[in-house]
């Protein structure tokens, strides 16, 4: 009986071997391996410039910093006082205008995130709206808002939707935001360190069909009348991705 080289393989090896990876590959098993390029296969998948492509819009003391994978807001300490960037939200609409997200795809939302310096009369937002104004949502939309250091859902279908996520955020330390879109059911979920922490699954509260105008990402905070405080909002390696 002979043996090959060791560090070879036989032929009869290599077809197994080629045969399993037919297989595999044709079921598309979600291993390890796989699920970046299946997941971009089948939809649309974007890292977020967080450096590129945003307008600035401050007042007061309000202030903004763009990174190469993270963007700074904040406050400064005189009351009223705003930091904003937005961007168009282009690209994500199978079947409609470029400029305006198609809601009837899934669609899965997911950075990291962190608020510090504690004042009771901050809010900061993350959203995916209709308009490029700070506040809350008035229109097709989905986002996160930061009440200080506590964390509500926020969605907008023909009416706003707010979900208590019963997060309190722990200031200067960032965490990890996943907000799925799932019109098929249709429900929201947001997932807070990889725990689903809130679902919203009135329907009127869910974006659906095509948005009315133009699309956008917006990251805001804006404090109160009496100020003091420097409070600030970050957002960390931005991705984002809709099924085809």
């Amino acid at each position: 009986m002979s043996f090959p080289p060791q560090g070879t393989i036989t032929r009869a090896e290599l077809n197994s071997v080629e045969a399993d990876l037919a297989v595999h590959l044709a079921s598309l098993n979600p291993h390890l391996a796989e699920s970046l390029p299946f997941l971009i296969k089948g939809g649309t998948f974007l890292i977020l410039p967080t450096n590129a492509g945003w307008t600035v819009s401050k007042s007061g003391s309000g202030g903004t910093e763009e990174g190469v994978a993270s963007q700074k807001l904040w406050t400064g300490n005189t009351a009223s006082s705003k930091g904003m960037l937005y961007s168009n939200f282009t690209g994500f609409s199978p079947g409609a205008s470029y400029s305006k997200v198609n809601w009837d795809k899934k669609l899965y939302f997911i950075f990291r995130y962190s608020r510090s310096g504690a004042d009771a009369e901050a809010i900061a937002r993350v959203q995916m709206k209709e308009t490029n104004a700070e506040g809350a949502l008035a229109a097709k939309g989905i986002g996160i808002r930061a009440d200080d250091l506590a964390l509500t859902g926020e969605s907008y279908g023909t009416e706003l939707g707010e979900v208590d996520l019963g997060v309190a955020l722990t200031s200067g330390r960032d965490q990890q935001i996943l907000i799925i879109h799932d019109p098929s059911v249709p429900k929201i979920e947001w997932y807070v360190d990889g725990v689903l922490e809130g679902t919203q699954s009135t329907a009127a509260k869910i974006p659906n069909g095509v948005a009315g105008t133009t699309s956008r990402f917006v990251h805001s905070i804006i404090n109160g009348v009496t100020g003091g405080v420097f409070a600030y909002s970050l957002i960390f390696h931005p991705k984002l991705w809709q099924e085809r």
